[in-house]
């Protein structure tokens, strides 16, 4: 009797929803990498301008989508939870969330209120164990 295979953790990710496309791989040759793009713009993050954390929520892989001194900071999360296939190679459909954060800034530091403001994306893609 042939048991059952351990999953195959994926590493690339392509993803897309409303106007936001990205393409998130991790474990290549050359390291990690994001693609972001939207109606405004199209940026490449590689390897230490990507945070990557594990939660709970599963991992999160963060980059900053622009800093405007004296007015804000605009964050792009994509929330990705454990997704495991069962070939390398072979594509899977996946359902996502990415957060685009807008963090206000002033020279005098944080005023009373609200610190970040919070945009929700359901992104829908593939995801895949890819060989590199």
């Amino acid at each position: 009797m042939q048991g059952r295979s351990e999953g195959i953790p994926a590493n690339l990710f392509s993803l897309s929803g409303d106007s936001i496309n990205v393409e998130y791989g991790t474990g290549t040759l050359t390291g990690s990498s994001l693609v972001y793009r939207d109606d405004q713009l199209n940026r490449s993050f590689a390897n230490e301008e990507l945070t990557v954390e594990n939660t709970l929520l599963g991992q999160l892989v963060t980059v900053t989508l622009s800093q405007i001194p004296d007015l804000e900071v605009v964050t792009f999360t994509l929330v990705l939870p454990a997704i495991t296939v069962t070939d390398h190679n072979v594509p899977i459909d996946v359902e996502v969330a990415g957060i685009t954060a807008t963090h206000p800034t002033t020279i005098a530091g944080p005023g009373p209120g609200q610190q970040a403001f919070y945009s929700l994306v359901t992104l829908i893609g593939t995801a895949e164990a890819a060989v590199f």
